[in-house]
């Protein structure tokens, strides 16, 4: 559903196609439909751009490309009695450089792998007809407004202290709280603050993955936070993450996977505190690389610790277990939401990893997905009918098993 095309380097994820899939011939009432999610979300035709380059290339201006040069340098101004703290300054200097030069190599390496594999993978996929240039190109601006729509009206609030599920093998609509929402077939969800997993949920070793998407605490959520609060999430430090029940939840031959952001510290924060917190030890770390519509990367490969168009997803499974063979170094490419955070769906890419009919635990979801149990006080942000179209209805007599 989700998968257009495999090789040895990885896979190219369509997270549109996968969330049309899933809620075709759902049950609404007695009648029969088939949704389809607003694909301006994911119309992503252009590398990203800051804001001020946006200005200059919607309005076309003459002056786009000086400004749009000088958008990227940064200068600093530390007054001191009207002075320049040149001291500070090269205070400053130096630990950016000393940071770079211990990250560097390792980082580089890293890179440099990805934009191999990336460039073999986009080869054959174009060769397949994957990816066509886009004659479209307008800076994102359908998925820039939908984005801005998504959080500013008024049902992104979040919904708290719910417990939902849906255990008919049918997708439904159903109404929660004054409004609707459709819930996949066979989901389960717990709309609370992860500190109370403990208490409202069995911790019997019964999942066999469990995937995570912290709210990593960083500088750029927290400026977004400042702006628009519908913009981002309540941040936890890593400390808190370490002290999620992962031991008490997980299978003895269950997986773990964490996205992370490319920042050293939480990347060391899950090597040294948390498997180790868990009883989890590193297997394998996967890539998700983002592409526009024409399969280029949304933003420029840059020396590190620069901006780069790939996030990371690291596996472990129980210590004990050493028989678990997770291959290192895969690709996960797809065309990337235009909201915060929504990342593509595992479920096909993981599979052959778990046993059959796997059972399925996502915490700090942000969407639900058919068979899995969804944690977080973001669960429903995906499933408000009013991101999807109705595409097709017939009336029928339709039983369902929803309780919400």
């Amino acid at each position: 559903m989700s998968l257009t095309f495999a090789t040895e380097d990885g896979w190219i994820v369509s997270h549109l196609n996968y969330m049309n899939n899933i809620y075709k011939n759902i049950a609404d009432g007695s009648a029969l439909c088939s949704l389809e999610f607003n694909s301006e979300f994911f119309d992503i035709n252009t590398k990203y751009l800051r804001q001020n380059q946006i200005r200059n290339v919607d309005s076309c201006s003459s002056s786009s490309s000086s400004s749009s040069s000088s958008s990227f340098s940064f200068t600093r101004n530390i007054e001191n009695n009207g002075k320049t703290s040149n001291k500070k300054d090269s205070k400053i200097r130096k630990r950016k450089l000393d940071l770079t030069k211990e990250l560097s190599h390792a980082d580089s390496e890293q890179m440099k792998y990805i934009q191999r594999s990336l460039a073999k993978l986009l080869s054959t996929a174009k060769e397949r007809g994957h990816f066509t240039d886009d004659a479209r190109a307008d800076n994102n601006k359908a998925a820039r407004l939908v984005s801005q729509r998504f959080y500013t009206e008024s049902f992104r609030q979040q919904v708290e202290n719910l417990y939902g599920c849906n255990k008919s093998e049918r997708a439904v609509i159903s109404a929660t709280r004054n409004e609707r929402y459709v819930f996949p077939e066979r989901c389960s969800f717990y709309c609370y603050d992860v500190r109370q997993i403990a208490n409202k949920m069995e911790m019997a070793n019964q999942f066999d993955f469990i995937l995570l998407d912290p709210p990593w605490w960083n500088k750029s959520i927290r400026r977004k936070k400042n702006k628009c609060a519908g913009a981002s999430y309540t941040m936890m430090y890593n400390e808190e993450l370490a002290k999620i029940p992962i031991a008490k939840l997980l299978s003895s031959n269950g997986i773990v996977a964490v996205w992370c952001t490319n920042a050293p510290s939480h990347l060391r924060s899950i090597s040294d505190e948390m498997f180790p917190a868990w009883g989890v030890s590193y297997r394998a770390k996967w890539y998700w690389v983002k592409v526009t519509s024409s399969g280029e990367t949304v933003c420029d490969f840059n020396p590190p610790p620069g901006k780069q168009p790939y996030e990371l997803l690291l596996l472990g499974s129980v210590s004990s277990n050493t028989s678990i063979d997770i291959p290192n170094g895969k690709l996960l490419v797809s065309v990337p939401s235009a909201v915060h955070s929504h990342k593509p769906p595992l479920t096909e890419v993981i599979k052959s990893y778990l046993p059959r009919d796997p059972n399925c635990l996502e915490i700090f979801a942000r969407y639900l997905l058919p068979g899995w149990t969804s944690w977080g006080l973001e669960v429903l942000k995906f499933q408000h009918l009013s991101l999807y179209s109705i595409v097709h209805e017939t009336t029928s007599e339709v039983e369902t098993n929803s309780n919400t």
